[in-house]
């Protein structure tokens, strides 16, 4: 009993010790800016809103490289984006949780902050932390998608990434700039399985609508970030 005891109390501590070190997104205001990059842990939307509530010439939220994370934090971003009547744009990647807050921005475009083509918004269904996909969050999430896309989202295409298996898989926009393949959308389905690197010859092209169909873009025109170094990182 005591040898339990003993583990059980390693196993809290651990837990506690993982969660205390666990870090919330990078944020860094540049106004009109205000730039949130790495992944999503759960406290992101008080910290938002203490930015913003300080910062009422933001006019913008900036999503930089980040993988997702928390998902009822993306939707409550999102819809905290909205409401404030916010723009977003992306600098790198967003996906997952991510791409919810982006989703949520009155205009949402992409920024000429990294190469275009290395830049994108990816989408996919609601996983376990074991990975495994939660089939009974599917309505909920693509009812939201209908929502915050304007009822611009295909839901046939939502239908596909809803229901990838594997969690590292994604529907990926690009901006129509980006050359994936002269007559093709710039929508990538990918399964999980494929090599990065090669996401663009080996994942499917989607003829299901661009970004901007999809209601996933609202503009084509590139928010330019040509700031000074001078924000201030929280």
């Amino acid at each position: 009993m005591k040898r339990f005891l003993i583990a059980a109390f390693a196993v809290l501590a651990f837990a506690w010790l993982w969660a205390s070190n666990a870090r919330a997104m990078d944020i860094e205001t540049g106004p009109p800016f205000v730039i949130l990059s790495g992944s999503v842990t759960g406290t992101e939307l008080r910290m938002l809103k203490d930015v913003i509530d300080s910062n009422p010439v933001i006019t913008a939220v900036v999503l930089k490289n980040s993988r997702g994370g928390d998902a009822r934090t993306g939707y409550a971003l999102g819809e905290y984006i909205r409401d404030k009547g916010l723009s977003t744009a992306v600098s790198g990647y967003c996906r997952s949780s991510c791409s919810r807050m982006f989703l949520g921005g009155k205009i949402g475009s992409f920024s000429n902050d990294q190469p275009l083509d290395k830049t994108y918004v990816s989408f996919h269904g609601n996983y376990a932390n074991d990975g495994k996909l939660l089939k009974a969050n599917m309505p909920a999430l693509k009812a939201w998608v209908m929502k915050y896309s304007d009822s611009k989202a295909n839901p046939a295409l939502v239908e596909q990434w809803v229901n990838l298996e594997n969690r590292n898989g994604c529907a990926y926009f690009y901006h129509s700039q980006v050359n994936i393949e002269a007559g093709q959308q710039r929508v990538l389905i990918c399964q999980g399985s494929e090599d990065p690197k090669s996401r663009l010859e080996q994942c499917a092209k989607s003829r299901l609508g661009d970004a901007m169909a999809n209601g996933i873009l609202t503009t084509l025109e590139i928010v330019k970030m040509n700031r000074e170094d001078t924000g201030e990182k929280l």
